[in-house]
């Protein structure tokens, strides 16, 4: 029993490690942001597209020493400009907040702008704590997903000789009919509809009109592809009766988005000539040869009594002389 005791006040003596009392460098210090959100949305501009994030995030630090973060970003998909706060300090037992800023632009080529829809990207933060201007194992990272704002832009253009436009133009005659098809584009990067159409006719009340779309209403339209994707979405038909007189019309058609409830148009100029001005032009013609045939024969028949007037006078000159041999 003595021997028991003995040994148990020996063991009682020994150091205990002093690792198992101190804290963790692992443990010391801390970071995340300073809103915490599922996503954050990068806001585009609408005439630009361009975008400025700004995240914020904290870093506490526990220990009695300051500590030196640098940091390092990184992107899974496209990797936009950022500016970080550069190697920053923060003094023992203090918490101090930081920015992230995020800047770039919402199109994907230089016409085309990423489908917000399906987009979706992550930022990686570093947060690299240096020691002697090396890095030190105890490093963080805090991410945060990322999407892009939905802008909405339906358009609507006619098209012509396979190419389409928001203004457009042909030549009619009056009495007679000419058809032109239109197409809608979805500019904006998620997906919209045309809800409804409407169509007027300015400067020429005897112009008339009808209008076959392809879908009924509301039709959906997704995101352009690229700048000539358009959807095919009807044909209107223009009428000109056979009394309209020479005069230059103007046919406007608009869509409007389910999205915005905001409409856009494309304009139409029509030129009609009147059928009448084309039988008066011929009768006037018509009237100048009469004219000019009349002329003709009229300088014909002046020109003959001169001629006959030189005879007689050869004549009697011819008798004078003969009469005196």
């Amino acid at each position: 029993m003595k021997r028991l005791l003995i040994l148990i006040f020996m063991i009682s003596l020994l150091p205990v490690p002093a690792s198992s009392q101190a804290p963790s460098p692992e443990i010391q210090w801390t970071s995340d942001w300073e809103v915490e959100q599922d996503v954050a949305i990068m806001e585009l501009d609408s005439e630009t597209y361009m975008f400025e994030l700004i995240l914020e995030f904290w870093i506490n630090n526990n220990r009695l020493t300051p500590i030196e973060v640098d940091f390092d970003v990184e992107f899974e998909e496209v990797e936009f400009e950022v500016d970080d706060p550069g190697q920053v300090s923060v003094d023992g037992n203090s918490n101090n907040t930081f920015e992230l800023k995020i800047m770039g632009t919402g199109l994907k080529d230089a016409m085309v702008l990423h489908n917000a829809d399906e987009f979706r990207e992550t930022v990686t933060l570093k947060l690299i704590e240096m020691v002697a201007g090396q890095a030190a194992d105890s490093s963080r990272e805090i991410s945060q997903d990322l999407e892009f704002s939905k802008l909405y832009d339906m358009r609507v253009e006619y098209e012509a000789g396979g190419f389409t436009s928001p203004n457009a133009q042909f030549d009619m005659k009056s009495g007679t009919s000419k058809e032109i098809n239109l197409q809608v584009f979805n500019l904006g990067n998620s997906a919209d509809a045309v809800t409804k159409h409407s169509i007027s006719v300015s400067r020429c009340p005897q112009l008339d009109f009808s209008f076959e779309p392809t879908a009924s209403l509301p039709m959906a339209v997704n995101p352009a592809l690229n700048k000539d994707d358009g959807v095919m979405f009807g044909t209107l038909q223009i009428s000109a009766s056979s009394s309209h007189p020479t005069k230059e019309c103007k046919v406007e058609f608009s869509v409007f988005s389910e999205a915005t409830s905001f409409s856009s148009y494309a304009t139409l100029t029509v030129d009609v000539e009147s059928v009448e001005n084309e039988v008066d032009d011929d009768k006037d013609s018509d009237d100048s040869s009469d004219t000019t045939e009349a002329k003709d024969l009229e300088s014909e028949s002046t020109s003959l009594p001169a001629i006959s007037s030189v005879l007689c006078a050869l004549t009697v000159l011819l008798c004078a002389i003969i009469r005196r041999e």
